[in-house]
């Protein structure tokens, strides 16, 4: 199985949490970056280098080999040191390395909704001036991903959005119409809850599920589909704001789901995939990362755009991982050029030389990746329409916030405690205390 970079397959729960935290807090102080303005700028020519990357792609395993390859052929005077860290132990990594100020990584994977927090630390190069172009060649959420307190902080790598799809033979059996494809007529939760349950009452496993269960990337939606916030506000986005009508109504919808029995409680993320793949659920709301794996399965499936609350606006899921420079790096305009290759120069080479088909950040190398052959059949075509919408309107990132580890980890326990019978305001007021105490030590 191929390696996405994508909230689905690397959120490792409270471990990288924990490790994660201990970055935040090892490099504070004095060494905020000021790159781009602190005597570099990206050369016109390429200078003879050797630039340290740490990734959490593998050469070998991730198909990344043929990346480094063609950057190599492309600018031969500048050699890639190339490591990969298990995703588990990138944080610590970087902590221990960027803290010793001597360079190494000069470039390295950031997850994006952890760029606020790199940058307040001073662990990440402002690109600010150095990119001060390249705006136009991303989508806008892609692009704002790696922007603090209007400062360019990393370039996005990839992106990611979700879809719904579901199990053509398993609607039949129900005798249920198949959700419209045009993301002007989405299907609506409300709907969507009462066709699973018909599914499952007509033999279905499993009526309905999210790729990532009791996770705020996929949930985070639901509550801005209703006109709530993305979960925090403020100065800094250090308040807590996730008690709100929208926010409750979204989760009692929620909690429902599991109440009713249309969705099931004790499976884990790591699950769903297979379970639908399987031919056991009616339907799941899934990245496009599930196409290839359904291509080469017997499911016959179809794709239609995420639904939307009655009376609520599009909003999706979205996000995925940059590449940001370490400020103490000694080879900031090689590292720069690596940066530009990876992410813009013919739609980014990250996105054209690898193998493994990753949704791109821009509309250059999203072209590309819908090219690829897993979209060649006629639910693979209706997807690529679906993935190019979704990408440039509805997209919705996470919150901005140094504070996101804490976010994150409490707002997750608080989604679980609903999906067990926790009534959702107890649940979100209890979240929300915990959060502004643990919020404290930024204030």
């Amino acid at each position: 199985m191929s390696v996405h970079l994508t909230r689905r397959r690397l959120v490792s729960g409270l471990a990288a949490a924990t490790a994660a935290a201990l970055l935040l807090t090892a490099c504070g102080g004095d060494d905020t970056a000021t790159g781009g303005g602190s005597g570099w700028s990206l050369p016109s020519t390429d200078p003879t280098a050797t630039i340290k990357v740490v990734s959490i792609l593998d050469l070998k395993t991730a198909n990344m080999q043929s990346v480094i390859d063609a950057f190599q052929k492309a600018h031969p005077t500048i050699k890639i040191d190339y490591q990969s860290v298990p995703f588990d132990n990138l944080n610590s990594t970087l902590d221990s390395r960027i803290a010793n100020k001597g360079g190494d990584p000069d470039v390295y994977w950031a997850d994006q909704p952890r760029v606020s927090a790199l940058a307040s630390r001073g662990m990440a190069e402002d690109l600010t001036k150095a990119f001060a172009g390249a705006k136009d060649q991303f989508d806008p959420t892609a692009y704002d991903a790696g922007v603090y307190q209007d400062k360019l902080w990393a370039l996005p790598i990839a992106n990611s959005t979700q879809l719904l799809y579901y199990n053509k033979a398993l609607l039949k059996k129900a005798g249920l119409a198949e959700p419209p494809a045009s993301t002007g007529q989405r299907m609506t939760w409300e709907k969507l809850t009462q066709d699973a349950a018909k599914a499952k009452a007509a033999g279905a496993k499993y009526g309905f599920l999210f790729g990532q269960f009791d996770r705020y990337y996929q949930l985070e939606p639901l509550p801005v589909q209703l006109g709530g916030t993305v979960g925090a506000s403020g100065d800094g986005n250090l308040t807590p704001d996730f008690t709100s009508e929208q926010w409750v109504k979204a989760f009692t919808w929620y909690g429902d789901l599991f109440k009713q029995g249309v969705a099931p409680k004790g499976m884990k993320s790591e699950e769903t995939d297979p379970a639908f793949v399987a031919g056991q659920a009616a339907y799941i709301v899934e990245g496009p990362w599930l196409i290839p794996q359904l291509g080469a399965s017997k499911v016959d499936w179809g794709v239609a755009p995420q639904p939307v609350f009655e009376g609520g606006k599009p909003a999706t899921p979205t996000g995925s991982w940059s590449l940001a420079m370490n400020p103490f790096s000694k080879n900031k305009e090689a590292a720069a050029i690596f940066l530009k290759w990876m992410t813009i120069d013919e739609g980014g080479g990250y996105i054209k030389y690898r193998s493994d088909p990753e949704l791109a950040a821009g509309p250059v190398g999203k072209k590309i990746y819908l090219d690829k052959s897993v979209f060649s059949s006629p639910e693979g075509k209706k997807a690529a329409t679906i993935i190019d919408f979704e990408t440039a309107n509805t997209a919705v990132n996470r919150v901005q916030t140094i504070g996101y580890i804490e976010f994150e980890t409490i707002l997750n326990q608080a989604f679980a405690d609903i999906r067990n019978g926790a009534d959702p305001k107890t649940a979100l007021d209890s979240a929300q205390t915990q959060l502004t105490t643990a919020w404290k030590k930024y204030k």
